[in-house]
């Protein structure tokens, strides 16, 4: 098998993009928190970028990236009508004016990207063996931690399909416990990386921390879903907290319009 480093790059981007919305599920039972997540390079500590999720626990909720100076870098815009496990959902990132949407409709997952020349690949993928091997899209990947947490916290491996929009592909991935990197006195850790034997060699695994009380995300280290300047996916450590109020970051009429009066 020739593994390019064009499509090695698209698997590790993949398995950092099913996880960096995993929290918007991860407190839907605690309809009063807000979660806030600040992202720095796992190598330096810079501070980064801030994340901010929006009216978890909805039908209908959204995610608000910002740069450390407060102006937007994406945002993405999330429909539970087809399931807790498998939202559809928008990703409009504003550097690189790219927009990504998956959606779920009778076990069918539709995947399109359109790039900056408004140029779109769209793919209808078919689901099969779904109930040995379940659909995991976007923020669902924290329902299924939690509904798999006895499982994992014993020690089993599990896999689950994921719809990749940038291969045009539902894939396999895998989580199992691990080691915490990190010091820590309350987190269970997990390892998110590829079912193939073969792409683990060649990607390194995602690290997620859960409070092993709560079973709710406090950390996430490894690529990020947000690019630096050149194009390449950073390297992150993020931190999350949990708050009561979501602050300004959720107004994104607000913050569009900041956006489109710095680029007239």
């Amino acid at each position: 098998m020739k593994m390019t480093q064009k499509s090695l790059s698209g698997l590790v981007t993949m398995t950092a993009l099913v996880v960096l919305s995993a929290l918007q599920v991860a407190v839907a039972n605690q309809a009063s928190a807000h979660v806030v997540g600040e992202a720095f390079d796992l190598k330096s500590d810079d501070f980064l970028y801030t994340e901010t999720h929006c009216g978890i626990g909805e039908i209908t909720s959204e995610v608000i990236y910002q740069h450390s100076d407060g102006s937007l870098l994406a945002h993405k815009q999330l429909d539970y009508q087809s399931g807790a496990a498998t939202p559809s959902f928008v990703q409009r990132n504003i550097q690189s004016n790219e927009k990504v949407e998956v959606s779920f409709d009778q076990q069918e997952v539709s995947m399109s990207v359109t790039d900056s020349a408004n140029r779109e690949i769209e793919k209808i993928s078919p689901v099969t063996d779904i109930d040995s091997n379940p659909l995991v899209i976007d923020a669902g990947f924290d329902v299924f931690i939690r509904d798999s947490w006895d499982k994992l916290v014993s020690g089993k491996t599990l896999e689950f399909q994921f719809p990749l929009a940038s291969r045009s592909s539902l894939v396999s991935l895998q989580v199992k416990p691990s080691v915490c990197s990190y010091a820590t006195e309350t987190d269970q850790c997990f390892a998110l990386e590829p079912a193939n034997w073969f792409f683990r060699m060649l990607a390194s695994p995602i690290e997620l921390g859960y409070d092993a009380n709560l079973a709710r995300l406090t950390r996430y280290r490894g690529l990020s879903n947000i690019n630096d300047e050149s194009g390449k996916g950073l390297i992150v450590d993020i931190r999350y907290r949990y708050q009561a109020s979501p602050g300004t970051a959720c107004n994104i009429d607000r913050l569009l319009l900041s956006h489109n009066a710095i680029n007239s």
